[in-house]
């Protein structure tokens, strides 16, 4: 049956990615759902992540599955990331992200707090919707301001409500908590290199990422690369517009829990969108050409629909939903951004396939974020071509010397540019820092991630600004 035709095209990673990325006639997301039992276990595993008790018709393999799920999450540590939304431009619809960090708690602990924020929500939702009705006025509609995907399941309406509502109220002050997010959870629930766990999906162990197998051979640990990631939502938590590192694919799977809105652009769109965002925040950019990849900088879709030049064919902008069970790809050089209606678990990593080089070639990448991957394309390729011999470097040897023996394989090189003192003496480094600023919200002493790594924006060296 077709049923089986799908499973079958489904086991094809390779095949069916192709296909879609050539059917979506140059969008930047497509969403897969796969077919039923793709993932044994998954029922088990979802009530599992969700504190709910697991299905009395679990099979042993299914019982297995949750059991190994329990085991991981049991010695799982979640560090949320407070979301502190500001206007510092004062434009309509643009807005800086502080992240804050906050104390680490279990899995159990984080999902307790996001059903409470969760109730608080609905709470004020129908406290919202009475206000409206006494005053016969109707709820806003949709806010998103994509081309939306084709949503007709039973909540498509409440789904449609909470997007608007996430955007009109998205800005500082506006009466909601700020959000937090559990993500980058270095953690998987696929078992291992086991590919019977996703029928070659698995995130864990890709047989279908190229860059797995060389940077095992290089040595080298690249959480969200190498391995997928865990990531905990919660009401109203979300991911700025953002390119994944090194102009990777991205593929993430939500195990359970409420949905994710998605907003993507076509990759033809990058440059002029990255115009936009440093129009609505030039020192952010004069800072860092690359501050986009900081994933603090948030513009609505209606500000980007609007935007002069940037969106001139249906589909330059997507927007999907992502329910439990379903599959979100983002294509290589595709900005996107979004939100989680709710508590949720999803599993996400980077991977890349045969088509990915030519473009990752064409990466930029920032010297502001200590854990910015650098993945040295024209070694990959010629590992490709000439396997491991591409990693053995000869010298040549010295004048009146031996030969010199081949080295070791190399690891990747992180490239960095050298820093100039403060003089310490000028007006700018004698001032006090203004505790307002986000160099100054980064700082570990004001409870910041010290991501940024910057100095106040008040205490700009004289000395450095001229050149010396």
């Amino acid at each position: 049956g077709l049923g089986d035709v799908y499973k079958r095209q489904f086991r094809d990673f390779d095949g069916l990615l192709e296909r879609a990325e050539r059917e979506s006639n140059g969008r930047g997301i497509v969403k897969i759902t796969p077919p039923d039992g793709w993932f044994e276990g998954a029922a088990a595993v979802a009530a599992e992540l969700m504190g709910a008790p697991r299905p009395e018709d679990a099979t042993a393999a299914e019982a297995a599955a949750a059991d190994r799920a329990a085991q991981r999450l049991a010695r799982t540590d979640v560090r949320p990331m407070r979301q502190c939304v500001s206007n510092p431009t004062g434009a309509k619809g643009a807005f800086d992200v502080a992240l804050i960090p906050q104390p680490k708690t279990s899995v159990a602990g984080f999902r307790a707090w996001a059903r409470r924020r969760e109730a608080d929500d609905a709470r004020r939702a129908a406290e919202q919707r009475a206000r409206f009705e006494r005053r016969g006025v109707r709820a806003r509609g949709r806010g998103g301001g994509g081309a939306a995907v084709p949503d007709d399941f039973p909540d498509a309406a409440d789904v449609a409500r909470r997007a608007a509502d996430f955007w009109r109220t998205i800005g500082p002050n506006e009466g909601q908590p700020a959000p937090e997010y559990g993500a980058d959870v270095d953690a998987s629930i696929f078992a291992g290199e086991d590919e019977s766990a996703g029928s070659g999906w698995n995130l864990h162990g890709m047989p279908s990422c190229r860059l797995r197998p060389f940077l095992a051979r290089l040595g080298a640990s690249m959480p969200g690369v190498n391995r997928g990631m865990l990531y905990f939502g919660a009401p109203r938590a979300f991911f700025a517009w953002h390119v994944e590192d090194a102009n990777l694919y991205s593929i993430n799977y939500l195990h359970c829990g409420a949905p994710k809105s998605w907003y993507a652009l076509s990759p033809e769109r990058s440059r002029v969108f990255e115009r936009l965002a440093g129009d609505h925040f030039p020192e952010a950019q004069s800072q860092c050409r690359d501050f986009l990849r900081h994933k603090n900088t948030l513009l609505t879709p209606q500000l980007v629909a609007a935007a002069s030049g940037l969106l001139q064919y249906e589909g330059d902008m997507v927007e999907c939903v992502q329910r439990a069970g379903d599959m979100v790809i983002t294509f290589p050089d595709a900005y996107h951004c979004g939100f989680n209606h709710g508590f949720n678990a999803a599993e996400s990593t980077n991977f890349a396939t045969d088509r990915w080089a030519a473009v990752g070639r064409k990466a930029t990448s920032c010297e502001c974020q200590p854990d910015t991957v650098h993945i040295n394309v024209p070694l990959f390729e010629d590992w490709q071509r000439r396997g491991d011999e591409a990693l053995v470097v000869v010298e040549e040897p010295e004048e009146g010397g031996g030969e010199t023996p081949p080295r070791s394989p190399k690891r990747p090189r992180v490239e960095g540019t050298p820093r100039r003192s403060r003089c310490r003496a000028c007006a700018g480094c004698s001032a006090p820092d203004c505790g307002a600023c986000k160099y100054c919200l980064d700082k570990p002493k004001n409870g910041g991630p010290n991501k940024l790594k910057k100095p106040c924006v008040g205490r700009v060296c004289t000395a450095i600004a001229a050149g010396a």
